[in-house]
């Protein structure tokens, strides 16, 4: 079994790749439960998918937005054209195309689609609404995984102190059969008693190797559950700390997981959407107007040339009295327009009517949704907080037990090496000793699982934050 050393490192939380990286064959540093849910949160696939679905609302919302201001363009445009012998679209009244024509356009557009009903202001507000639901998705996803971190964590806690009492327990058989074979070569002590210890011996050699198999099992499904090789070494602390239970009374906790807890703040959202979709409905009834403005400078140079030609024509042949010059250039141009559009539903009547109830029923489902995740909250406050204060409870009792269960099994072991307790009694005593070690690991273990579930439910500490005190 690999070996596991307790490693106190300062930093909060080292990036992914700073974790695994040394010098080439150098091993690598111990995790410790606050780097172990680090390191899951940046490999854990469903917290992946909720960053990406918030990637998505996040771009959704801004393209939303955008789509609720005004859009405003410039351009420059240049028109170059020649020909001969071609008569154009206007041949037909007589009139002839110019064989070589040019003209420059430089202009600022702005264009706004009003939909009228308050839809555009209905779509932003979904919008946002889907983006605060993958903030809080995101944020759900992320407690989820510290707490079955921290479950897998302390499973290996558990399972390696179990080792080391079952480690305690076989020095203690094997100085039990020590203690009858000197016995039974004074012949003061049958035979049976050295076959008993043998077999204690053996039961507890088994129960070691099983301890330890089941250590190594919990490190790779821990290394599994965070996405790290199965190699990975962690840091275990040599005892659990139990930090206290929070100075407040359960009912502030229940009012700060209802107003904190992702899950309700997803649901909450959920229904809010559900709601802007049913107002939605009716703002399709509603004209749909389009507003655009222009302005800029038009100037078709060979327009300017030919009309000079022409005015210098007349002027030659006496009918204007003096030469006018065209100028060059425009004084500019703008323009406004306004497009309205305004469509009844006649048709899809029916389409209609079903679209209504069908948001009408969403709405229904969301605030269900929304009352079962707020008690959902309150069953998970009360549960943690019960379970640690029982836990908490369980290892004051389990200490006292503890202690008395190791003290009455070397009394035991020594009443049996003066003669007045037999094997069976040592052997008696000494398995209530052992479970009552366990029981006070499990107690531990119990303790510090649901204060993390308690912090978790809370709603207000970070998946990191939430076991920091945990060393």
């Amino acid at each position: 079994m690999r070996r596991l050393l307790f490693v106190c490192i300062s930093a909060p939380a080292l990036l992914a790749g700073a974790l695994f990286a040394g010098p080439a064959g150098a091993a690598p540093q111990p995790l410790t439960l606050r780097q172990a849910v680090a390191f899951a949160l940046a490999h854990n696939s469903t917290v992946a998918a909720s960053a990406a679905a918030l990637a998505s609302a996040r771009s959704s919302f801004a393209v939303q937005k955008t789509q609720n201001l005004p859009t405003a363009t410039a351009s420059l445009n240049n028109i170059m054209s020649k020909s001969s012998n071609y008569g154009g679209a206007y041949a037909v009244i007589g009139a002839q195309q110019q064989s070589v024509f040019s003209q420059n356009t430089a202009q600022l557009q702005a264009q706004y689609t009003l939909t009228t009903g308050g839809l555009s202001g209905i779509q932003l507000a979904v919008a946002k609404t889907n983006l605060e639901q993958a903030k809080a998705n995101l944020r759900n996803a992320r407690a989820q995984v510290a707490t079955s971190v921290t479950a897998a964590f302390n499973t290996v806690v558990q399972n390696d102190e179990l080792v080391n009492v079952d480690r305690g327990d076989l020095q203690y058989q094997q100085l039990l059969l020590q203690n009858a074979r000197v016995k039974e070569r004074a012949g003061v002590a049958a035979g049976v008693d050295v076959l008993s210890a043998r077999v204690s011996v053996a039961r507890s050699e088994s129960t070691l190797v099983a301890a330890r198999a089941n250590v190594a099992n919990a490190l790779d499904s821990l290394c599994q559950s965070i996405g790290a090789p199965l190699d990975t070494p962690f840091a275990l602390p040599k005892k659990l700390a139990l930090p206290a239970l929070p100075a407040i009374s359960l009912k502030k906790i229940e009012r700060i997981a209802l107003a904190n807890r992702a899950d309700i703040a997803s649901a909450r959202d959920a229904l809010r959407v559900a709601d802007l979709n049913r107002k939605s409905w009716l703002p399709q009834l509603f004209p749909q107007i389009q507003l655009s403005a222009a302005l800029g400078n038009q100037f078709s140079p060979t327009n300017a040339v030919f009309t000079q030609q022409q005015l210098d024509n007349e002027y030659a042949a006496g009918l204007i009295p003096s030469r006018i010059l065209v100028p060059r250039g425009t004084p500019g141009f703008w323009q406004i327009q306004a497009v309205s559009t305004f469509n009844l539903p006649i048709v899809d009547y029916g389409a209609r009517r079903l679209s209504r109830v069908n948001y009408e029923a969403a709405v229904k489902s969301a605030k269900l949704a929304l009352v079962n995740a707020k008690l959902v909250a309150l069953n998970d406050v009360r549960s943690a907080y019960r379970a640690a204060k029982a836990a908490l409870a369980q290892v004051g009792f389990a200490k006292q037990e503890a202690r008395l269960g190791i003290e009455s099994a070397h009394i035991k072991q020594l009443q049996y090496r003066a003669g007045v307790a037999a094997l069976s009694d040592v052997v008696q005593a000494q398995q209530t000793s052992i479970s009552a070690q366990s029981d006070l690991i499990s107690a531990r273990v119990a303790y510090v699982n649901a204060l993390v579930r308690l912090r978790t439910s809370m709603g207000i500490f970070s998946p990191t934050n939430a076991v920091a005190d945990l060393h």
